[in-house]
């Protein structure tokens, strides 16, 4: 009885101090501790680069990606480029006002093609202006092209980061062509309204024409020649429909780098200089490998069963004499042209 009694008092102690203990004021808690925020890697700057040149054209191609993988590198990632090539996108002549909307970033659309939206890009493709492709990236690096851009810029919502030419329009015939006088008559495929003004002048029949369609047209007979580059008679094959090449250096083509402006406005001011530097790269790389293709290709023609005139100053002459015409127009639609011609003699 008395052991019950005792364990029916330590029962009564055991709970009672519990309740006591479970009554008592907590100790507080100590702080919880941070967790270290964990480093978020900056989001790239995501742009689409588009040319209507299909890998084969690697004179301005290669310099072009090469202008893309530089920016990636130099920015440590922070720009990335989807590239599209050979109009997957847009072609040649679309490109330039797609840059203007924005549907692309970047793009290197031909300065001949764009002649009618900003005549003053005509300067380069002046029949006989500049006495070699040299001269005349000497004369635009010499301030030339800083006369255009800002004319450029405006017309189309962009901002120019370069301007380079390179390997001269040649004429393809079916038949020579070593004057004036053999153009009368022809229907010939050209690039630009400047291209045209010239080929009506000698009595020929312009019809404009992108690169693309240039082959079919030639081997069906809708032109007799074209007015063209060496690099678009490589790449397009044109030495397969035509049978003469006639290396007169009418007039040389180029590109420009252009980017929209509103892309542009919204990158960080060293992505700009890191553009610009690499846009100073990329003239300097197309005009090296231009003429290292230039020095190559006639041979190739003259291997495929091209028949190649190389003109003479003296047969050059009467075509010189022939672009009076071309020369009028061109002063006509361009406001202040004739300061362009004068920083152009005032360069040579």
């Amino acid at each position: 009885m008395r052991r019950k009694i005792a364990l029916l008092v330590s029962s009564i102690v055991v709970i009672v101090s519990l309740v006591f203990i479970g009554c008592a004021p907590q100790a507080p808690a100590g702080p919880t501790p941070e967790k270290p925020a964990r480093p978020t890697p900056e989001k790239p700057i995501e742009l689409v680069f588009s040319t209507m040149f299909p890998l084969s054209y690697k004179y301005i191609v290669n310099p072009s990606f090469d202008w893309c993988h530089k920016v990636e590198k130099r920015t440590n990632g922070r720009v990335k480029f989807t590239i599209y090539h050979s109009k997957q996108l847009y072609g040649g002549k679309e490109e330039f006002a797609a840059v203007g909307r924005g549907d692309i970033d970047v793009g290197i659309p031909h300065d001949i093609y764009h002649t009618g939206e900003v005549p003053e890009l005509g300067i380069t493709s002046l029949p006989f202006l500049f006495k070699s492709v040299d001269e005349a990236n000497r004369i635009l690096d010499a301030g030339l092209a800083d006369m255009i851009i800002p004319i450029v810029e405006k017309a189309n919502n962009c901002v120019v980061l370069g301007w380079t030419v390179f390997d001269p329009y040649q004429f393809y015939a079916k038949k020579p062509i070593l004057s004036p006088k053999d153009v009368k008559g022809m229907v010939l495929g050209v690039s630009g309204t400047t291209h045209c003004k010239a080929i009506e002048a000698m009595g020929g029949s312009p019809t404009m024409m992108s690169s693309s369609e240039l082959y079919l047209a030639l081997q069906t007979g809708t032109i007799d020649g074209c007015t063209r580059p060496l690099l678009t008679g490589i790449g397009r094959k044109l030495y397969e429909v035509v049978n003469h090449l006639t290396i007169a250096n009418f007039s040389p083509w180029g590109d420009i780098l252009i980017i929209n402006r509103d892309t542009w406005n919204s990158l960080p001011a060293d992505i700009q200089e890191i553009m610009r530097q690499a846009a100073d790269e990329w003239k300097e790389e197309a005009r090296q490998l231009s003429k290292e293709f230039v020095e190559t290709a006639i041979e190739e023609f003259k291997a495929r069963g091209v028949t190649v005139h190389i003109l003479t100053p003296e047969e050059l002459a009467p075509f010189r004499e022939a672009m009076a015409p071309t020369y009028d127009w061109w002063k006509g639609k361009v406001p202040g042209a004739q300061k362009y011609l004068d920083f152009v003699e005032a360069h040579r």
